[in-house]
Formats: C-alpha cells, sequence, structure tokens
C-alpha cells in the first residue's frame, strides 16, 4: 500500500492586529465598522488601532470605578448600574464626557441641594453688639498681658 506523504512545510497563521497592537478589543472589526460607516473615502489601519486603544482605556477607567463603588457600597462584588452611574457622577471627566446619558437603573446622585438646607436663625442685632464688646475686651485683655511679659533677647555674636 502507498503511503502518503505529509508535507514538512506548515503553514503560517495569520497574527491579528489586536494582538499585534497589544489590545484585547478587536481592531479588525473597529475598522470595519470605521469603513462601513463611511466617515472618510479611506480609513487607515493605525486609526482603527488608535480608536480601539482609546475604546478599551475608556471601558477598563469605568469597570475600575464601578468595581471599586460596588465595593464600597456594602462589598459586593456584582457590578450593577447603580454602580457605573455613582462611578461616571462621581468622576469628573466621565461625568462630562456622559453628561447627556441616562443609564438605565442607575438612580440618581445622593445629596441635598445647599439652597434647600433650613437656614439656621441668626440672633437678633443686640446680641451681635455683645458678641461684637466681647471680642474688644478680649482684644484689651490680650494687649494688656503682652507688655508685662518680657521678651527674651538673645545675645549678639560678633565674628
Amino acid at each position: 500500500m502507498p503511503s502518503q506523504k505529509k508535507s514538512s512545510t506548515k503553514k503560517a497563521k495569520g497574527v491579528s492586529k489586536s494582538s499585534r497592537s497589544g489590545l484585547v478589543f478587536p481592531v479588525s472589526r473597529v475598522g470595519g465598522s470605521l469603513r462601513k460607516g463611511r466617515y472618510a473615502k479611506r480609513v487607515s489601519t493605525p486609526a482603527a488601532v488608535f480608536l480601539t486603544a482609546v475604546m478599551e482605556y475608556c471601558t477598563k477607567e469605568l469597570l475600575t470605578l464601578s468595581a471599586k463603588t460596588a465595593h464600597k457600597n456594602k462589598k459586593q462584588h456584582n457590578i450593577k448600574p447603580r454602580h457605573i452611574c455613582l462611578a461616571v457622577r462621581e468622576d469628573e471627566d466621565l461625568s462630562q464626557l456622559l453628561s447627556q446619558v441616562t443609564i438605565s437603573g442607575g438612580g440618581v446622585m445622593g445629596g441635598v441641594h445647599g439652597a434647600m438646607l433650613k437656614k439656621k436663625k441668626e440672633p437678633s442685632g443686640e446680641k451681635k453688639e455683645k458678641k461684637k464688646g466681647d471680642k474688644k475686651k478680649k482684644e484689651k485683655k490680650t494687649k494688656k498681658a503682652s507688655p508685662t511679659k518680657s521678651p527674651k533677647k538673645s545675645p549678639k555674636k560678633t565674628e
């Protein structure tokens, strides 16, 4: 029986653009979306790599902040929409970027506006005058006490 010879040369496997650029998000898919979207006549590969890197960075930043918020609130290991909402609103850059975004199930930021808080009642004008008088008395006492104490002068050194 004749035996079939196997070829000694192996086909080289292709290396993805994502692995070449060291990214997790798919560079080819983002590049294809850029081409399909007709944002420009031609789209270069570095443009797709750059956009993918920016998307990956923003996602990583958002998930990191959300995980910290989830752990801080009730020490949960699950990230819920509420944690994402709190993380976005607490971070200045993400809050500005996602200012027009409504996160479903995220709720609203806690807190009461300063104008809504009750103001403390200010004492009447007579009491204010007494307080001013008290301050003057204290100042007089400190002025009287200071001349009695003589500051120690250090001897001058001559060289």
